[in-house]
């Protein structure tokens, strides 16, 4: 397959990656919004987000090849800010559980 090809296979795959993984933040930052906290639909949505992260963080590695210095994605930084969400999401999480 051509690069070129490989690289708009990478793309789609990507597109639909973080769109499922975006649903899910979306849904863990409601949870967390809210202020009655279910602690299970929380554990429930930091897992699945670990889940759906993972793929979309191995189609990143592998278009990385294709960007170079000066033509990087900027969706390619969305990850990291999903990261952040995880680790914020199971922290409080892990406090609620605590003061249970």
């Amino acid at each position: 397959m051509a690069e070129a090809q490989t690289f708009e296979l990478l793309k789609k795959k990507r597109k639909s990656f973080r769109t499922a993984v975006t649903k899910v933040v979306n849904e863990l930052e409601a949870e967390l919004s809210n202020s009655d906290l279910n602690i299970d639909r929380l554990s429930e949505l930091v897992e699945t987000l670990s889940i759906k992260f993972e793929p979309l963080t191995l189609v990143d590695q592998q278009l990385e090849p294709f960007l170079s210095p000066n033509n990087s994605m900027v969706n390619l930084k969305l990850p990291k800010n999903i990261e952040k969400k995880w680790y914020f999401g199971n922290f409080v999480r892990k406090r609620r559980l605590m003061n249970i």
